[in-house]
């Protein structure tokens, strides 16, 4: 089974995500802070992270550096999923460490097909998010 680590500091956006990745057949654990994610991951590896880069206990580039000291971990692809714009991302050079952005507020079926996108089409059940 496919697992996801979702990293944000909203516990109702973990839970409505955590309750749509569920009914789409995913394993999925989660975190409030970018650290707790990194000791998540060393735990049980994901096969993709969902991390918010607006973390209150690091910035983007620390958390994600973070995640990349992970033994395992640093091949693991990273989504954002955030609300910070994605010109901000570029000027803080964290694109080359993302394999992809859903941007805050997302649409299901935009957070489906990036996650597609990124495991591969055989890894995604083709149904949709509700």
């Amino acid at each position: 089974m496919t697992k996801i680590l979702i990293i944000d500091d909203e516990p109702q956006h973990i839970e409505l995500v955590k309750l749509r990745l569920k009914k789409q057949g995913f394993e999925v654990d989660s975190s409030l802070t970018a650290a707790g994610g990194a000791a998540a991951a060393e735990k049980q590896a994901p096969d993709l992270i969902l991390l918010d880069l607006l973390l209150p206990d690091m910035k983007p580039e620390e958390a994600i550096a973070a995640l990349r000291s992970v033994p395992g971990a640093a091949r693991i692809p990273i989504i954002a999923f955030t609300a910070l714009d994605s010109f901000e991302i570029h000027r803080r050079k964290l694109g080359q460490e993302l394999a992809g952005l859903v941007p805050k507020p997302y649409e299901a079926q935009k957070l489906q097909a990036e996650i597609r996108k990124v495991l591969g089409k055989q890894s995604v059940p083709k149904q949709r998010l509700l």
